[in-house]
């Protein structure tokens, strides 16, 4: 662990970068699991299915464009930016009871947010210049958000009374407003910050498709993230709709489901720089996230345990998936490539635009349990793109 620790220790720069994701995922985490039931007491269920869509196409369009913004403002002024515009979208929500206001500031939030990821992403690639120790800096940046991930279900369980939703998105707003004195105050590191090639949509698109690697990992990627969107989005629903358990409940599962992104992936990000490579890892992980969630179909009795243990289960198949996934591709890219880097985060919004059509076509045909059967299938078949890989040891 101390080895681990060591480039925070020796390095500033990686200590705010580190803080901020903390802080960043926390604001994150408090609402991601509330904003459909939120959404709900103002829009039908296929309108919120259809703000989500629309969310994550401005974001496509944002990431295709994000080089020129980075090349205009610097990574450094967007990221205030984002942030500047992610406060004012929390603080809408939180006292807007305008079902027209409430709709463009979550659109504003679902648009900004994942670009702050984004931002974070070109800082740490800044500062890590090591690329022998990308498993173990990415790993301990993932596990540091995922802490809050962790905790923050059970924070809304015991803040949200009712349907007084507000109550989070103020809460939330404690975490991204210091946040933005910490990018302001120490990372402008990038006055002079080197042009970076501008994301043309056919010619990154035959660089992925020209390397093997680039193409397999940016698939694998879309996958995690479209069992993240699926399950964000419609796993809260089902139990709370259909298996009958209350938010306090569901808080306190998803804060156990949520354990192996703590538990496993300094470990798992430490062994595939040091034995093992990120091929294993993603393959393996794949597999238990297809098997366990195609599982959740079968499962009908109304057991809190039960239901906590499968879906933690299906959480250390995404933790080995999200630190490989991530480990493997920052080994191939640097932070000049930017164009290539947008264009692996687009897999997130991509993924927010699939699979609420995945879920729109299956329950036309199938009940909404069995649809868990779907996104399992897809992730086994998505073992193709990780055996494909060309291993890293």
């Amino acid at each position: 662990m101390n080895n681990i620790l060591a480039p925070f220790r020796q390095s500033k720069t990686l200590n705010v970068i580190f803080l901020s994701n903390i802080l960043l995922s926390f604001h994150y985490y408090l609402i991601v699991y509330i904003n459909s039931s939120f959404l709900s007491q103002y829009f039908s269920d296929t309108q919120i299915s259809a703000l989500y869509v629309i969310g994550s196409l401005i974001n496509i369009f944002l990431f295709l464009n994000a080089a020129k913004i980075l090349n205009t403002l610097t990574n450094y002024k967007t990221a205030l930016y984002a942030i500047a515009f992610e406060t004012l979208a929390a603080l809408g929500m939180a006292v807007s009871g305008s079902p027209f206001l409430i709709a463009l500031y979550f659109l504003l939030h679902a648009v900004i947010i994942a670009f702050i990821s984004f931002n974070l992403d070109i800082f740490l690639e800044s500062a890590n210049s090591d690329e022998s120790k990308t498993g173990e800096t990415r790993s301990i940046f993932l596990t540091a958000g995922n802490v809050t991930l962790v905790i923050a279900p059970s924070v809304v369980a015991a803040f949200l009374v009712g349907n007084a939703y507000s109550h989070i998105y103020f809460l939330s707003l404690l975490f991204i407003v210091p946040m933005f004195y910490l990018v302001k105050k120490y990372l402008k590191t990038d006055s002079e910050q080197k042009p970076v090639e501008h994301i043309k949509i056919r010619e990154t698109t035959r660089k992925y498709l020209a390397d093997k690697n680039l193409y397999n990992i940016f698939s694998v990627q879309f996958l995690l993230q479209l069992f993240y969107s699926y399950m964000t989005v419609y796993t809260p629903l089902y139990l709370a709709k259909y298996m009958g358990f209350s938010w306090a409940q569901i808080g306190l599962m998803f804060s156990i489901m949520l354990l192996p992104f703590i538990i496993f992936e300094i470990p798992v990000g430490d062994l595939a720089d040091k034995k093992y490579g990120e091929k294993e890892f993603l393959t393996v992980g794949l597999l238990i996230m297809g098997m366990a969630t195609m599982f959740l179909s079968f499962v009908t009795m109304k057991s809190f345990w039960f239901w906590a243990a499968i879906l933690f289960i299906t959480r250390i198949g995404a933790s080995f998936v999200e630190v490989s996934s991530d480990s493997y591709f920052f080994k191939k890219v640097d932070q000049s490539k930017a164009d290539i880097i947008s264009f692996y985060r687009l897999t997130r919004p991509l993924a927010y635009v699939v699979a609420p059509l995945i879920a729109a076509i299956c329950l036309q045909f199938i009940p909404f349990e069995y649809t868990f059967i779907v996104i399992g299938a897809i992730l086994i078949i998505g073992t193709r793109y990780s055996l494909a890989l060309e291993d890293t040891r």
